[in-house]
């Protein structure tokens, strides 16, 4: 596994402000947030991350507007966690959230790239076709390759794998997901304040199974297939941070611009955002 380097690593909130993440060399484990308006996508992150990061309300709009990064260090692991905008955005937000191009985006500038896609599912509302054009959207979006390292979070549900069970013998289209994903599914509860620590263990055990079986086949990361082109435009991010930043190590600048990058904000925003095939395809 791909590990961080030594020495204090520094993260940009959006005011330039560094922060201490870590000061010793720590594994990571990246995860990429997707899912319909209102399924717990923000709320799901709070919990893999320990803390409240993420803004997380239950409403009729969307939280969250642009892809967000969160990091915390937990069980000895660093986890940097991608929030990304409802896929069926209200029609409202469209002047101002691309949200495909964002998602998109967030998936090409993360180095060297996801050990999970965690879909997110809420099970208080019924399969509509809107559910299956979203679904039809993200194998556009993330490819083919993306089901072996999915992993379907189930929201707003009691931790009962019967009950689930029983939901999806009458949603073949969800059981035709779990197979692709490998039966890799998770219920991460119905408390709109806390997920229950057990959910989270059960979770931890999964990303860390998916993340070894895919190290042994040599795949650990889902890349996107312009993640060495936005590469390239972000070393000249880089380029830029360190003439205003001279103490800041490379690894350290390079880090911050990319989570920079993922949430909107690099001053070469224009052109990560040409970076756009209709026919879509991942690498890993």
């Amino acid at each position: 596994m791909a590990h961080a380097k030594p020495g204090n690593l520094t993260k940009a909130d959006t005011s330039g402000a560094q922060t201490t993440i870590f000061s010793e060399k720590i594994e990571e484990r990246r995860i990429i947030l997707i899912g319909k308006l209102g399924a717990g996508k923000s709320h799901c992150g709070n919990g893999i991350l320990g803390k409240q990061f993420f803004e997380s309300r239950r409403c009729w709009s969307s939280v969250t507007r642009q892809c967000r990064y969160g990091s915390a260090t937990r069980n000895k692991f660093l986890y940097r966690i991608y929030d990304t905008p409802g896929v069926n955005s209200p029609e409202e937000l469209a002047t101002s959230v691309d949200v495909e191009t964002d998602i998109r985006r967030c998936l090409y500038c993360t180095s060297p790239g996801f050990h999970a896609i965690v879909l997110v599912l809420s099970a208080a509302e019924r399969i509509t076709k809107e559910d299956m054009a979203m679904l039809k959207k993200l194998d556009g979006l993330l490819g083919e390759s993306a089901y072996k390292y999915m992993i379907l979070m189930i929201t707003k549900l009691e931790d009962d794998e019967t009950v689930l069970h029983e939901m999806m013998t009458e949603a073949p289209q969800i059981v035709e997901l779990n197979v692709k994903c490998r039966s890799r599914r998770v219920i991460f509860g119905n408390d709109a304040t806390k997920i229950p620590d057990a959910c989270v263990q059960k979770f931890d055990k999964m990303l860390t199974n998916l993340i070894k079986e895919n190290a042994k086949q040599g795949s650990e990361y889902y890349r996107h297939k312009y993640y060495d082109e936005a590469t390239k435009i972000l070393e000249k991010d880089k380029s830029d941070y360190l003439k205003d930043h001279p103490d800041t190590s490379e690894s350290v600048a390079f880090e911050i611009v990319r989570n920079r990058a993922t949430e909107g904000l690099s001053p070469r925003d224009r052109e990560l955002r040409s970076l756009n095939d209709p026919n879509c395809c991942t690498i890993s």
